[in-house]
């Protein structure tokens, strides 16, 4: 495991490297970033100009999931993203062979190999906003609150990163399917709001069949008001079920697989 992670490391200084030989490019592109964080801030205030809470969630507890929202689908960005718009690429190039006869696990050079600072400015500015309702008072902070996003959000990045592997083994599996980063897109596009505005049933779907409460919901209100353990045990089951799904599925498609040259 250190021997992965120093691999990894010295990859990811690599991609830092390249990033800074252009200061004034990277420092513009985090501060654009900033400014998107904060347009996408306003819209979630905007809601509250005309209602004081919608299903339930204050300004405060709203704000705690934008901070909460941004921080996992930036993390994405930096950490999955570059791999996974890769992938088609090393598939029908056969550069792939080449990283599958490297003596380390091919899921972890496949999985954070690549690092991108495009949305560095969105996760710095996410927990600074996260920090300030909390250490404000706007948010009760205690450490049961703490303890349950804590699991939560360990949840939520470690579904989003089962969604990342399926895509790579449907990647492998089909060889021609592009723009598999995209589907990514459609999925934060539904964690973008609390799933307490949808109807009973739809939250139900959203809990169990297809877990995104868990992306981004259950931590929200875990660090805003604290999660039932019961929802918390939940959350950990399906991850845990889908952890395993997704890596026997990665395994079977790498053992399908037959090299660019078929």
């Amino acid at each position: 495991m250190r021997r992965h992670l120093r691999i990894i490391l010295q990859f990811w200084k690599a991609h830092l490297v390249q990033a800074l030989e252009y200061r004034t490019s990277f420092a513009l592109g985090i501060l654009a970033n900033c400014l998107d964080f904060l347009f996408g801030l306003l819209q979630y205030c905007l809601f509250f100009t005309v209602a004081d809470t919608i299903a339930g969630w204050d300004l405060p507890r709203m704000l705690a999931f934008y901070s909460v929202f941004m921080t996992i689908f930036s993390l994405h960005f930096i950490l999955l993203y570059p791999n996974l718009d890769a992938m088609s690429r090393l598939v029908n190039t056969g550069q792939l062979d080449l990283v599958l006869t490297k003596p380390i696990s091919s899921q972890v050079l496949l999985s954070f190999r690549a690092l991108s600072f495009e949305e560095f400015g969105s996760f710095i500015a996410a927990q600074a906003l996260l920090g300030w309702l909390l250490f404000s008072g706007r948010l009760p902070f205690t450490a049961f609150h703490l303890a349950s996003y804590l699991i939560a959000i360990c949840c939520s990045l470690s579904l989003v990163y089962c969604l990342f592997i399926l895509l790579m083994g449907f990647a492998i599996r089909t060889e021609k399917l592009q723009n598999t980063s995209e589907l990514l897109w459609s999925v934060f596009s539904l964690c973008r709001y609390p799933t307490d505005i949808y109807p009973r049933w739809v939250r139900l779907i959203f809990h169990v069949l297809i877990p995104i409460a868990f992306v981004t919901t259950v931590p929200a209100r875990a660090i805003a008001a604290g999660e039932s353990p019961a929802m918390l045990l939940l959350g950990i089951a399906v991850t845990l079920t889908l952890l395993a799904a997704s890596t026997i599925f990665w395994r079977r498609s790498l053992a399908g697989y037959t090299s660019a040259g078929g």
